[in-house]
């Protein structure tokens, strides 16, 4: 069924208005902590909480929230793409609202709401995002030592103005018609942070040659081109955004790519397992000094393991109870994606899988903007990394895959450690 007149008009007047509404929401700008804050807590010794402070474009976030809910009353029909702006209109209205009321209790609802918590249930209603949290630690926490773990490509010994030089060339790569640069700043959170013409590297921060790999897959071919690709739609350049709803799907796409590129390690895993375990923590209670120590006693320095806290606190309660909780979008998303192509993919929406980098989509909106590329309405992405156009290996993969998860594992675990067992205690 063609897409009618009437909802085409809709669209192409609702699009410029969302792109621009949402220009004073930026979620993790507002929530970043000045150095200041990081240098008094070692000044103490780390003995003290924190006392970050906010600077809020109150008045910038309430228009932006009035316009949102305007767009959103206009946006009354029942059809698949006004059920869309409709969500993405109630998600920019809930960042909105969270950023209003950084550091109270009220931040980690809205939070949970937008990024949902470790305790959320992925679509099969049973796996929960601290369930694969736990699994990965279990396995990692039995093998993180053992030598045959630590590459030479694993040494963290590159500095971010080396890794500047490394990335440069392999952006240049990936998106010849473009100039993105590589910057190294004080200023972020995280190790790196992708922008649309940009990343940025952390000045203090270390990185491995796996780690370069990451980067240009992670950052470079999805964050970087999901914003290039979205943003040369003509009618829907909101979708070379970030949107709060579209999170656990950007971040679980760049991680699955991290996977399917082999630039994934044993300890990133681990870190991103630690990250939900330390939100759950901060949900029942734990401070800030308690998620200080946590990660300490997992082996991280003193100032990275002061990053990984912030990262859990930042927005909330460094008292406990009220934590910000983005980061289980990255386990959470990477089920959600690698599920949606195991399905989509046996079922023949071969398409699908390309179509999740035509711009900063959620998996549910994947269906949708393959009407809308047929409508020609949307166009095909531009840039996309080497698994998403090899659709003959993925579907081959995925369909493995998708059986693998039809088999009983608990059964088959008994047969392995039986073999073992008897391997190990017979006599010879």
């Amino acid at each position: 069924m063609a897409i009618s007149d009437g909802v085409r008009t809709l669209l192409a007047e609702v699009a410029p208005e969302i792109l621009d509404a949402q220009r004073p929401i930026r979620v993790l700008r507002v929530l970043a902590w000045e150095p200041d804050v990081e240098r008094a807590f070692f000044e103490q010794k780390g003995k003290a909480l924190p006392q970050p402070s906010y600077k809020v474009p109150t008045e910038a976030l309430v228009r932006s929230l009035e316009r949102f809910r305007t767009l959103r009353a206009r946006l009354t029909g029942q059809n698949a793409l006004e059920r869309y702006l409709r969500e993405t209109c109630e998600a920019f209205e809930t960042a909105a609202r969270m950023l209003l009321v950084v550091g109270t209790r009220e931040f980690y609802f809205h939070s949970a709401e937008i990024y949902g918590r470790p305790g959320s249930l992925a679509p099969d209603r049973k796996t929960t995002n601290l369930d694969l949290a736990e699994h990965f630690t279990n396995v990692v926490d039995g093998l993180i030592g053992h030598a045959a773990f630590r590459g030479p490509d694993d040494a963290r010994d590159l500095d971010a103005e080396e890794v500047a030089v490394l990335l440069a060339p392999r952006f240049q790569l990936l998106f010849p018609d473009r100039s993105i640069r590589v910057l190294v700043v004080d200023d972020i959170v995280a190790n790196a942070v992708a922008g649309v013409d940009v990343v940025r590297l952390k000045r203090s921060a270390r990185f491995s040659r796996r780690d370069v790999s990451q980067l240009e897959h992670h950052e470079g071919q999805v964050h970087v081109g999901t914003a290039l690709n979205g943003r040369a739609q003509p009618l829907v350049p909101f979708i070379g955004y970030p949107s709060p709803r579209t999170t656990a799907t950007q971040e679980g796409l760049a991680v699955l790519t991290e996977f399917l590129s082999q630039s994934t390690e044993i300890s990133r895993v681990r870190r991103l397992a630690e990250r939900t375990l330390a939100i759950k923590m901060a949900e029942d209670g734990a401070s800030f000094l308690d998620l200080f120590r946590f990660f300490q006693e997992r082996g991280q320095d003193e100032k990275s393991a002061f990053d990984a806290a912030r990262r859990v606190c930042r927005g909330g309660l460094v008292e406990g109870f009220a934590p910000f909780t983005k980061d289980v979008c990255y386990l959470d998303g990477l089920l959600r994606v690698t599920n949606f192509l195991r399905v989509a993919l046996v079922k023949g929406h071969v398409e699908f899988a390309r179509l999740l980098f035509v711009g900063k989509l959620d998996t549910a909106d994947v269906p949708l903007f393959a009407r809308l590329a047929r409508e020609g309405l949307v166009e095909e992405p531009r840039y996309l990394p080497a698994w998403a156009r090899d659709v003959s290996y993925l579907t081959a993969f995925m369909s493995f895959a998708a059986f693998l998860g039809e088999m009983d594992l608990p059964a088959e675990r008994r047969q392995y450690e039986g073999l073992v067992a008897e391997a190990e205690d017979e006599a010879l």
